[in-house]
C-alpha cells in the first residue's frame, strides 16, 4: 500500500486485497506472488498468510486519505474480481473509488468474466479505467467481455506479452501496455510481437505505453522501441483539477497537480477573493473586541499554501466524445501564480491570534513547514491528520467564551460530513466559510434512477445529516416502464438551498450561495458562509452577492 509506485504506468498502489491464484500461462512467474513470499519472509504482517487472497478491511478507506490527486493501482497484489472476493466488498472498493473522484483508479484483473456480470451492479464514475491482462492470442477473449463494461477509459495489459497476437482488435479499448517478463524464468518477447501490437495501436489512434523488454529484472532490457521511448497515456474525462493526460502524436503531456508545484483552474481566484476580502473584515473588527483573548484561522484542507493557474487554451483537435470539460497546456512562458488559503490568511491586514493549516499530503506539510520560518513571529501550527479527526478530538475541546474563529472548508468532496458542521455550530463562536462540492463530487455520485446500495444511502445520509436529501432530489413520475424515479429538474439548485437551510437552522445565519463556475462554464461548487453572528452574516453576504447567487 503505497502513495508511490515503480510501476512505470501508475503513481501509486492500493492493495486492499492481497494474494491470489493462477488461471492461466501469464501467473506462471508471478512478481506479485514472489514478491509476497519475500515480504511474508521479511516478517511484514500484511502477507503472513503469504500469497493466500486474504481482504484488509482497514485499507479500504486509504485514499480517501490521500488529498493530492494520483492514478491509483488498485491490488497489484492481487486481482479485485477474484472468485473468493465477496461482491459486497468489490461493491465497498467501488464506493471508496467514487468517493475519492480526485485520483484515477486503474483496476486490471484477469477475471473478465465475473467483471462483465458484475458491472451493471457498479457504479461507473468517470476516475475508473479498467483493464484486461491478455498475454497471448490465446485470452484476447477477455477483451470482449471488458467491452461490456461501462468505464470512461478501458485498457488492455499485454504483460508477459508471450506469443504474438496477430489482427488485435482495438474496438472500444483506449490504451494498451505491453511489457516483457523480468526475473530468473523469464520468457522473452520477440521485437515482431511489440511492433505489430505498436503499429495497430498507431492505425487505430489508440495510447500505447510500451513498458519494457524484461530481463533478469525489469529494467534490464529497458524499454527502447525502433529507436524511441512508447509511453503514451488515454485522454481522460474530467470535472476537477486532477492530473491531464493527453496523446498527442508520439508523447504524452502531463500536468502538475500536487505539491509544491501544484495547479488550479482559473476559478481558484474567484474563491479565495472571496475568502480574502471575508477575512480581512473580520481580522479588522476582531482586533477592535478588548474582551477576546484571541481569534483563529484554521485551514482544513490546506495544500501546499501555493498553486500554479492553468491556462486556458483549448486543444479542440484531441479533445474525445468523454470529455467535460477543457484541458489545459503548460507554458512556461505564460505561468501565473496563485497565493492558496494559508497564505491569503498570513497575509490579511490585521492578523489572527493563531493559525492553524491541517492537511494529510506528506510533501503538502513539507511546504507548509515552510511558512514557519517566512512567518517567524506568528503563532502557526501545522496538523498532519484528517481534519475531522483533529476538529472533534482537538480544536474543538478549547473554552469558547472568550475565544473565536474561523474555519475554512475546502475539501475535494464529501469529506466533511453534517455531525462535524454541527459540532462547530453548537460552539455558538465558530464561523465557517465553505466550499459545498454539488456541482462537481456530490452530482457525480447521485445516480439519475435513484438507486442506491444500503452503504451509498448510508453515506449521503451521513454527509447530509439527514435523508431529507433523497426527497429534495427525486421525484415520481411515470415513464414507458411506470412509476419510476427521476432526479428532479434544477436539482442542484434544490440541493443547495436545502443544504443552506439546514446550516442557517444550525449556526442561525448563512449567506446565499456563490456559484463558482469553471472556464467551460460549468457549475462546479457553491461557495458559502455560515456563523452565528448577524454582523459577520452580513459582511459575508455582500460578498458573495456579488456574484451568481442562490438566495
Amino acid at each position: 500500500m503505497a502513495d508511490k509506485s515503480a510501476i512505470e504506468w501508475t503513481d501509486a498502489t492500493w492493495n486492499p486485497v492481497t494474494g491470489c491464484t493462477k488461471i492461466s500461462p501469464g501467473c506462471k512467474n508471478c512478481y506479485a506472488e514472489r514478491l509476497a513470499e519475500r515480504l511474508q519472509a521479511m516478517g511484514n504482517p500484511r502477507y503472513r498468510n503469504g500469497f493466500t487472497l486474504t481482504l484488509h478491511p482497514d485499507q479500504v478507506d486509504l485514499p480517501l486519505r490521500w488529498r493530492s490527486p494520483k492514478r491509483i493501482f488498485v491490488n497489484s497484489m492481487s486481482d479485485l474480481f477474484h472468485e473468493d472476493i465477496p461482491d459486497e466488498f468489490i461493491q465497498t472498493v467501488f464506493q471508496v473509488m467514487n468517493d475519492a473522484h480526485w485520483h484515477n483508479f486503474q483496476v486490471l484483473t484477469k477475471r473478465a468474466e465475473r467483471l462483465a456480470r458484475l458491472a451493471p451492479a457498479l457504479h461507473w464514475t468517470t476516475n475508473i479505467w479498467q483493464g484486461v491482462s491478455v498475454e497471448s492470442a490465446a485470452y484476447v477473449t477477455r477483451m470482449d467481455y471488458l467491452r461490456q463494461v461501462p468505464a470512461a477509459i478501458r485498457f488492455v495489459s499485454i504483460e508477459p506479452l508471450l506469443s504474438a497476437i496477430p489482427n488485435l482488435s482495438l474496438n472500444g479499448i483506449d490504451w494498451v501496455i505491453v511489457g516483457g517478463e523480468s526475473g530468473p524464468y523469464r520468457r522473452p518477447p520477440t521485437p515482431n510481437w511489440v511492433q505489430e501490437i505498436r503499429d495497430l495501436c498507431t492505425k487505430a489512434n489508440v495510447a500505447f505505453f510500451f513498458k519494457q523488454w524484461g530481463g533478469r529484472t525489469s529494467k534490464s532490457g529497458g524499454n527502447v522501441l525502433d529507436g524511441k521511448t512508447w509511453l503514451q497515456y488515454p485522454k481522460v474525462p474530467s470535472l476537477l483539477p486532477e492530473k491531464r493526460y493527453q496523446l498527442v502524436g508520439k508523447e504524452t503531456s502531463e500536468m502538475e497537480t500536487d505539491g509544491p508545484n501544484s495547479t488550479v483552474g482559473p476559478w481558484a481566484k474567484e474563491k479565495l477573493g472571496c475568502l480574502r476580502k471575508y477575512l480581512d473584515a473580520y481580522t479588522t473588527i476582531m482586533q477592535k473586541q478588548a474582551w477576546l483573548k484571541g481569534f483563529v484561522y484554521v485551514d482544513a484542507f490546506s495544500g501546499s499554501g501555493h498553486a500554479r493557474i492553468r491556462g486556458e487554451e483549448e486543444r479542440p483537435d484531441q479533445i474525445n466524445l468523454w470529455d467535460v470539460a477543457q484541458y489545459y497546456r503548460h507554458d512556461p512562458e505564460h505561468e501565473e501564480y496563485l497565493t492558496g488559503s494559508p497564505r491569503v490568511a498570513l497575509q490579511t491586514s490585521q492578523r489572527f491570534t493563531q493559525y492553524v493549516f491541517v492537511e494529510t499530503d506528506v510533501s503538502n506539510v513539507s511546504e507548509l513547514n515552510r511558512l514557519q520560518s517566512e512567518f517567524p513571529n506568528v503563532n502557526i501550527a501545522i496538523r498532519q491528520q484528517d481534519c475531522n479527526k483533529y476538529l472533534r478530538e482537538t480544536f474543538l475541546r478549547r473554552k469558547w467564551d472568550k475565544l473565536r474563529a474561523i474555519v475554512f472548508l475546502d475539501p475535494f468532496g464529501m469529506q466533511v460530513p453534517w455531525n462535524t458542521i454541527e459540532l462547530l455550530a453548537e460552539t455558538k463562536a465558530i464561523e465557517v466559510f465553505l466550499n459545498f462540492p454539488v456541482g462537481m463530487a456530490i452530482q457525480r455520485l447521485l445516480r439519475r434512477d435513484g438507486q442506491f446500495t444500503p452503504r451509498q444511502r448510508g453515506k449521503l445520509d451521513q454527509y447530509f445529516g439527514s435523508p431529507e436529501w433523497f426527497q429534495v432530489i427525486y421525484q415520481e413520475d411515470y415513464g414507458l416502464f411506470g412509476k419510476q424515479l427521476t432526479k428532479a429538474p434544477d436539482s442542484n439548485i434544490a440541493l443547495t438551498k436545502w443544504y443552506r437551510s439546514r446550516l442557517e437552522k444550525s449556526f442561525g445565519y448563512s449567506s446565499s450561495a456563490r456559484l463558482i463556475r469553471t472556464s467551460t462554464n460549468r457549475p462546479l461548487y457553491y461557495l458559502l458562509h455560515a456563523g452565528p453572528n448577524k454582523t459577520g452574516a452580513k459582511i459575508a453576504e455582500h460578498i458573495l452577492k456579488q456574484g451568481e447567487v442562490i438566495k
